[in-house]
């Protein structure tokens, strides 16, 4: 079986690569700029932008990306992977699986930036004629370390603007051990497979479950909604970032919704936020107390 993985160099893609190969499954590996990707020895890769079929050095076609493709994982972009999907639908691809975002459909976000990429990416995929599985994975672990990882490894305190909002952190392994069963597999597959970890907690809590891995009190300074506009990173649209706050917003107070979907299709209870953590403690190491 040969499965193409758009998305390679990302959290959910790269995991997914290295499951497929370790199970002896023909994988093709996929980025817009081959350079940057790094895969197993034997895992096969093609250059490849959804959004458009030429003008990029390194781009071979859609055609060369799925011939001979039993199965696709894609994730969304901003522009359309329309035509993508159609070389895909014209090679014989017979599942997709797409990795979608909550906000596609919860009423914070349904209708803000988030929402209507995924939205229309979905859209995408559910008019290509293709048969499909959309997965809805709950707040990635890897955001405690994309949005406090450089405050906890100063030692300074965690600014968040609302941190009694919940959420359900879901451990990466757990998302891309769901997406690889629904790639080989059609036990399980349906429209839709909606994937959280097995606990709603606070957002300051998930920086204490941090905290208490590492064996030191990590401080939490809560902030207004504008000090955290006003300290927007420079990559992060300040729509996105408005959208994002408007989720939190509703969240505070609301505990999280938690399936069993997880255990499920892989078999195993989904993996908590400390065992992330734990795999990943060196990502948190507070460099104020590092010697020499």
């Amino acid at each position: 079986m040969t499965v193409l993985v758009t998305g390679a160099r990302g959290n959910i893609g790269r995991r997914v690569v290295s499951r497929l190969h370790a199970a002896g499954h023909r994988v093709r590996a996929t980025a817009r700029d081959l350079s940057t990707l790094t895969v197993p020895e034997g895992v096969a890769t093609v250059g490849l932008d959804l959004n458009a079929a030429e003008g990029f050095e390194g781009f071979e076609g859609f055609e060369a990306a799925v011939n001979d493709v039993d199965a696709v994982f894609l994730y969304a972009t901003r522009g359309s992977a329309a035509a993508f999907l159609r070389a895909a639908r014209d090679a014989g691809v017979r599942h997709v699986v797409f990795l979608s975002s909550p906000a596609a459909y919860e009423a914070a976000e349904y209708r803000g930036p988030i929402g209507r990429i995924h939205r229309a990416a979905e859209a995408a995929v559910a008019e290509s004629g293709l048969d499909y599985t959309i997965l809805y994975p709950s707040w990635l672990a890897t955001n405690a370390r994309r949005d406090w990882g450089a405050a906890i490894r100063a030692g300074q305190p965690v600014e968040l603007p609302y941190p009694a909002a919940q959420c359900v952190p879901v451990h990466p392994d757990d998302v891309a051990e769901a997406a690889v069963d629904l790639l080989l597999s059609d036990t399980y597959r349906s429209r839709m497979q909606i994937l959280t970890g097995p606990e709603s907690m606070r957002l300051d809590e998930a920086v204490a479950t941090i905290g208490d891995v590492l064996g030191r009190t990590i401080p939490v300074r809560e902030i207004s909604r504008e000090d955290a506009l006003a300290r927007r990173e420079p990559w992060l649209a300040a729509e996105i970032l408005e959208s994002l706050l408007d989720s939190a917003a509703a969240a505070v107070g609301r505990p999280a919704p938690i399936t069993n979907t997880v255990e499920r299709i892989t078999g195993h209870s989904a993996r908590p936020l400390r065992e992330w953590v734990a795999e990943n403690r060196a990502e948190f190491e507070d460099q104020t107390s590092s010697n020499g």
